[in-house]
């Protein structure tokens, strides 16, 4: 009797942990997206006198909404996911914990980013490949935790059922295969014509990224 209530305490325990760590993480999202928010302002040296000026600043805020939109958008999808796979976890380890760690670290870097984008020079793409390395990391943060809880730790779960994380997961390590090979096309497209025209529109490369997954995504996962 003694020995099943200290496993139950344990598990309890263990189930309290992994409450902590899920709050972390929501604190986490929550803090970049305000730090993203925070970006957008009207500069304090901008003199407003009347209607046209009003509108001029918030046309030369647009890059900086642009970017907050995006970037709050796929944070939201990436917590939403993190929500999900963390809700099918009854206990954690070193290496849980290291990986949603890395997550978070790369969560973080987006107003660093977001900001790239929206005040960078339009004769660089330096800002683009930047922000487009920090959303790769990212989802394959989340691929490698959906794969250590889903596959390499079956141990960490609960007993829900598992086979729409299991399809969702293939997908997602299928995306990150074809956009790796679609970034690294634009790298060396960058690279070869490097100082020319075609490096400047190099980045429009990814738009072959949605069109080949929906063409291979059947055939592949």
């Amino acid at each position: 009797m003694n020995e099943e209530l200290k496993n139950i305490g344990e598990e309890v325990h263990k189930e309290f942990q992994v409450e902590r760590m899920i709050l972390f993480s929501d604190a986490v999202f929550a803090i970049v997206i305000t730090l993203m928010a925070i970006e957008i302002h009207i500069p304090e040296d901008l003199k407003i006198t009347g209607t046209a000026d009003l509108i001029h600043a918030i046309q030369h805020l647009f890059p900086t909404i642009l970017a907050y939109i995006i970037s709050f958008f796929f944070i939201g999808i990436t917590w939403y996911q993190h929500l999900k796979i963390f809700g099918l976890l009854k206990s954690f380890d070193a290496g849980l914990v290291f990986l949603n760690l890395l997550l978070l670290f790369f969560i973080g870097l987006f107003p660093f980013s977001a900001t790239l984008i929206a005040k960078g020079s339009t004769y660089t793409i330096l800002p683009f490949y930047i922000y487009t390395g920090i959303i790769f990391c990212c989802l394959g943060a989340v691929t490698l935790i959906e794969h250590y809880v889903l596959v390499k730790k079956p141990a960490l779960r609960n007993k829900s059922d598992i086979s729409g994380q299991l399809k969702r997961f293939k997908e997602r390590r299928f995306s990150m295969v074809l956009m790796s090979f679609v970034i690294l096309a634009m790298l060396v497209c960058s690279w070869v014509f490097r100082g020319s025209l075609v490096e400047k529109f190099s980045p429009a490369l990814f738009s072959l990224y949605p069109v080949l997954y929906l063409l291979l995504r059947k055939k592949y996962t």
